[in-house]
């Protein structure tokens, strides 16, 4: 039988309210990251235990021009399949200015993970990593150099991880 999985991530916003960021899912080696924001409906990216890398919106393929063509053309990678990784590959990074959460991202009850803001300035960048990890993934705690604040690894046969990140005043006046 296939193993399934869910992992709901939230963020508790400077109001208080706990609003959805996204969901991961893992179905049996595919890994599936399904996009909250309100904003751009039905977006996802997914990784299947083919290697093959997509994202999506809707039923379309997000387009770019970053692929061996250089003109636009679907956003399909090729990588080492989810069930092989034994260290680290990145499969969904998504943030948000920490005072538009509640104007962009829905309302939930309950959530898997929560990543409390509350304490943080609202001006703020709340990111958000995803990776598939292997047995070989070493521990961070800086994602390019930005303190991870939370961290959720789930799955058996495919584990994911999901780090929150904050991008600091010192490191934005650099930028």
């Amino acid at each position: 039988m296939a193993e399934s999985n869910k992992c709901v991530v939230a963020i508790r916003t400077p109001s208080g309210n706990l609003v959805k960021a996204f969901d991961v899912r893992i179905s049996g080696h595919d890994v599936y990251v399904i996009y909250s924001d309100c904003s751009v409906r039905d977006a996802h990216s997914s990784y299947h235990a083919s290697g093959q890398y997509h994202i999506k919106i809707g039923k379309r393929y997000v387009q770019w021009d970053g692929g061996p063509t250089a003109t636009m053309e679907p956003m399909k990678l090729f990588r080492t399949p989810p069930g092989l990784i034994t260290g680290r590959v990145a499969c969904w990074t998504v943030g948000w200015e920490i005072c538009r959460l509640d104007a962009v991202l829905p309302r939930l009850d309950s959530a898997d993970m929560i990543v409390d803001t509350q304490s943080l300035s609202p001006h703020l960048i709340l990111g958000f990593e995803v990776t598939v990890v292997g047995d070989e993934a070493k521990k961070r705690e800086t994602i390019v150099g930005f303190p991870i604040i939370a961290s959720h690894q789930f799955g058996n046969s495919v584990c994911t991880e999901i780090d929150a990140f904050v991008l600091t005043e010192e490191e934005n006046e650099l930028r």
